[in-house]
């Protein structure tokens, strides 16, 4: 069963020709291009279509600090004691690297020497408008091909598991399932027909003992906001969904988000060392 360590334990791969340790089945070309388990893949890396959900919640800062103390980031208080966090789906249907399901959990993040937002408006501003740091603290996937290339070349917490996501009219949900015991399953509204404009947005992460910052820029159609929403159903007993109820939940989103049809592009990424500041 999955850990909680901010060093992701990563389990080997499955494959055709068994199970694979990924550092051993990837390589670097160069600066644009990888050989990720027998594939080239070139960088930027291309969504052509997606489906996405977030919902976002308000969680003990003190508590969130703690279990991320050892990335070297900063959790952004969005009031005195306050943090953010985010639990996401995504369905990848149009992709270089695949079509598959991902979940995540996240937490937006100040980095080494990087200034903190200001309380509550210079947050959200930040957040919406998407220069906030989005630590990856972890990624599960259902497929391994994805899991490879997120790991060797952006440092994703990335693992094969159980990942359902689902989009109806008006109720988009995801389900994340590990080892048969739920993490964490959350919904959010569909239906509106307003635009996203393309934001590029940081994603942060923790692999081999570096600091990895990645630029994502996601674009799209039928985006739809909602203040609160349900409360998701939280995992009895595997340590990730334990580690949410620590922070509060369930309880009800501050708010929610879906984007019907995404489209997104990736970058290379900067890795320095654990609490050193990025240079971009």
């Amino acid at each position: 069963m999955h850990n909680t360590a901010i060093i992701c334990q990563e389990a080997p791969v499955p494959s055709a020709s068994g199970k694979e340790i990924t550092n051993e089945h990837c390589s670097k070309v160069n600066s644009q291009t990888y050989l990720i388990a027998g594939q080239e893949i070139t960088l930027p890396v291309k969504v052509g279509a997606a489906a996405m959900l977030m919902n976002v919640f308000v969680v003990d800062a003190k508590k969130a600090q703690q279990l991320i103390a050892a990335s070297g980031f900063k959790v952004v208080e969005i009031w005195p004691g306050k943090a953010l966090m985010q639990l996401l789906g995504v369905d990848y249907q149009q992709n270089d690297l695949g079509d598959y399901n991902e979940a995540a959990i996240v937490f937006p993040v100040t980095t080494p020497g990087e200034p903190k937002p200001l309380p509550v408006i210079g947050t959200i501003w930040r957040m919406f408008k998407g220069s906030l740091g989005n630590y990856v603290y972890r990624m599960p996937v259902n497929q391994g091909f994805t899991t490879h290339a997120g790991r060797f070349i952006w440092g994703f917490p990335k693992w094969v598991t159980d990942v359902d996501i689902q989009f109806g009219e008006k109720t988009a949900s995801a389900k994340f399932s590990d080892a048969g015991e739920l993490v964490f399953a959350i919904d959010a509204a569909t239906g509106a027909k307003t635009s996203a404009k393309p934001q590029a947005a940081p994603s942060l992460a923790i692999r081999d003992n570096l600091a990895w910052k990645t630029i994502g820029i996601t674009e799209g159609e039928g985006l739809t906001f909602k203040l609160g929403g349900s409360p998701p159903k939280i995992g009895e007993h595997h340590p990730l969904a334990l580690q949410l109820r620590a922070l509060g939940l369930p309880k009800k989103p501050m708010c929610t988000i879906s984007i019907r049809q995404a489209k997104m592009h990736f970058d290379g990424p900067e890795a320095v060392a654990i609490g050193s500041p990025f240079t971009s």
